[in-house]
């Protein structure tokens, strides 16, 4: 018994500060979550969430990969203390004891993106890959009951069979399938459609072990999403690529812009230098010329002959001199268009301007420098069914325009006659010269239209004028490639917002309120007409990362808590996941910083001062503007003086102080703000 004692009391110390070690079992192989790596050694989100706990908690866990119904076997038979990831069902509560929720884990339908697949109802014509007996079959018949599956033993495999071209189409979680797609360098080629579920995974531990569960809940209450956010990263990410020929396309018409501006101004120089030594040359000879004049003035009659010859040549000379001196001024008219039509080609980027007005100015500048053009037009489809748009050009300060009910086939070989006939109707009187010259405006393999001329003399380049009809057909292609991507971002702005009022019908007219006031604002500062757009549809879709936070957390009735605002708090880095992920990288990074405050105390990033975008720094005086002035259940929304006092209070701790200032000055002076 004496013997007993001592002994207790020397391993008494021991057992007080010897850290406790947690047998954790899981499934062998189920990345991202575990694997065993190169080395043998266990690897994944599970791993380094188990070693983080290790440091907050001082404890070890000792890690063990077997078959998923081995180790869920060792659970239930007191062999092990605690199990990997699973989901919690009414059948698991029975033998097992849940942990809190660690993460969400959605559940996705993947296809090839050069499908037509826009909702579950076009799955039907495909095979879908799913894991065999994985719940995802089951919860996505519930959308489409006429779904065709192929089964496969595991997500790997699955993936595999997508790069292989067996399958386009496959339903799985949305961390494995991430992790697969991009070891497999094939994540870009795949699109999405909504979640069909999106459910919480836990640890789980014998019924016996709620020491353990209460431990381990009290380790993972320390674990900041930050953090978490910080270990699931790495594991999968968006992708966005731009198409290449869009690059090149733009750096061969710089290269070609600056190439045909440079080539100007080196024969403009090499021209003047000419001229100028011509003129010396001839001076010297007028100057030789006028000398011998005064000899042969004293010779006799006999000589006067030779005089006028001289007289004649000298002469020739001046006429030489003014003719050069003539092409000088041509070259230099020619360098004068050129420099405009830049300018106008530095407009191109704007989706809003007009064929009309680029034609209008294009042709007025090209007339003025061929002045010995009679007419020049363009003839181009148009966007009417069955129309053809003519513009005409017959002096500087008249231009016609004219959509006429006619499609005309411009491959026919009477095609000369047929714009020389529409002119004159046009013009509403005969085209002067029997002679109609024409240009293709072609891209590639696209003709849009023509450029038609006629011309009192031949002394205009045909060179210039083909070049002429190449630019008009560059800015017809970037205008259309520039508007389409411009209408299908305006369509996705639109689509999100909605989605957002749907769901949090608080937001119903924030987002409408805030994009104008942002547009009012940037207006206001005078920024330019991209800032503005831009701030607008920021404005419009800052909120849409709130389709992550609960509804009854944004819908509640009463101020939240803090744990609960601590949700709400993640929606503008979803927000600007989702702008990044539908390619608005350009608003994405307004919209994540909205809620960043001038003093650094704010989220998500804690950036302070100039730190912070400038736009987002309008966004968010205006966001805050509405939130102050809109009645909600909870509260009554201010007046606009008590807003006033309220930006000027924290002017320069949450809100810049001269864009403060300024804000002030635009609600005070406009009559266009709410409640003013």
């Amino acid at each position: 018994m004496k013997r007993t004692f001592i002994v207790f009391l020397l391993a008494f110390p021991l057992l007080i500060f010897s850290t406790q070690t947690i047998k954790f079992v899981s499934g062998e192989e189920y990345p991202p979550f575990i694997w065993k790596d190169e080395t043998g050694r266990p690897a994944g989100i599970t791993v380094q969430i188990l070693q983080l706990l290790e440091k907050k908690l001082d404890i070890s866990f000792e890690i063990e990969l077997m078959p998923f119904s081995q180790a869920l076997e060792k659970l239930q038979t007191g062999q092990a203390d605690m199990i990997n990831f699973i989901f919690k069902t009414p059948e698991r509560e029975k033998f097992l004891l849940f942990s809190e929720p660690v993460m969400n884990l959605e559940s996705r339908v993947y296809f090839r993106k050069s499908l037509n697949i826009k909702s579950f109802s076009d799955l039907t014509p495909y095979l879908v890959g799913v894991v065999q007996s994985d719940e995802n079959e089951r919860l996505l018949k519930q959308k489409n009951p006429s779904i065709t599956f192929r089964y496969y033993k595991n997500s790997e495999e699955i993936v595999l069979a997508a790069k292989s071209g067996n399958i386009d189409v496959f339903v799985m979680d949305d961390l494995p399938a991430q992790y697969y797609l991009i070891r497999e360098e094939i994540f870009h080629e795949f699109s999405t459609l909504p979640a069909i579920s999106i459910q919480q995974v836990y640890f789980a531990f014998p019924p016996d072990r709620q020491d353990l569960a209460r431990t381990i809940n009290k380790g993972l209450s320390q674990v900041s999403r930050k953090e978490l956010e910080k270990i699931v990263g790495p594991f999968a990410r968006p992708s966005h690529f731009i198409p290449l020929w869009v690059w090149y396309l733009l750096v061969i018409i710089a290269l070609v812009s600056v190439g045909v501006f440079v080539f100007s101004v080196i024969l403009n120089r090499y021209l003047a230098k000419l001229v100028t030594k011509r003129t010396a040359e001839l001076n010297k000879k007028n100057e030789e010329l006028t000398a011998s004049n005064e000899e042969l003035d004293a010779l006799n009659q006999e000589l006067r002959a030779s005089f006028e010859e001289m007289e004649a040549m000298n002469e020739e000379l001046n006429q030489t001199n003014r003719e050069l001196e003539e092409k000088n001024k041509q070259v230099l008219a020619f360098q004068n268009a050129f420099l405009k039509l830049l300018d106008i080609s530095s407009k191109m980027t704007y989706e809003t301007i007009q064929e009309k007005d680029f034609l209008f100015e294009t042709l007025k500048i090209f007339k003025e420098y061929a002045k010995q053009i009679d007419h020049i037009g363009v003839a181009l489809k148009s966007s009417e069914q069955g129309k053809t748009l003519f513009v005409i050009c017959r002096d500087k300060d008249q231009v016609m325009v004219q959509r006429i009910d006619r499609q005309i086939d411009f491959q026919d070989v009477a095609l000369a006659n047929t714009i020389k006939e529409i002119a004159a109707q046009v013009c509403e009187e005969p085209v002067e010269r029997n002679d109609c010259r024409l240009q293709f405006i072609r891209s590639f393999d696209t003709i849009h239209g023509v450029l038609f001329y006629s011309a009192s003399d031949s002394s205009l380049p045909e060179e210039n004028l083909r070049r002429l009809a190449d630019f008009i057909a560059t800015f017809l292609s970037l205008r259309s490639y520039i508007r389409e991507q411009g209408i299908f971002h305006k369509k996705l702005l639109l689509v999100m917002t909605k989605a957002l009022e749907y769901y949090d019908y608080y937001t119903k007219g924030h987002s409408q309120n805030v994009a104008e006031y942002a547009a009012k604002f940037a207006e206001w500062l005078g920024l330019s007409k991209e800032t503005i757009r831009r701030l607008y549809w920021a404005g419009l879709v800052h909120d849409v990362g709130k389709i992550f936070v609960s509804q009854n957390i944004l819908n509640k009735n009463g101020y939240l808590s803090s744990e609960e605002y601590e949700y709400v708090k993640v929606h503008p880095v979803k927000s600007y996941e989702l702008l990044v992920e539908a390619g608005l990288q350009d608003i994405a990074h307004i919209v994540r910083h909205h809620h960043e405050r001038f003093d650094g105390k704010g989220y998500p990033d804690g950036l302070a001062g100039e730190q912070i975008p400038f736009e987002s720094r309008i966004l968010s005086l205006a966001d805050s503007f509405d939130a102050m002035t809109t009645t909600r259940p909870y509260k009554n929304g201010m007046n606009v003086q008590q807003a006033i006092e309220e930006i000027k209070r924290c002017s320069g701790s949450q809100f810049d102080p001269k864009l403060s200032e300024e804000f002030i000055k635009m609600i005070v002076e406009s009559k266009m703000i709410k409640g003013s």
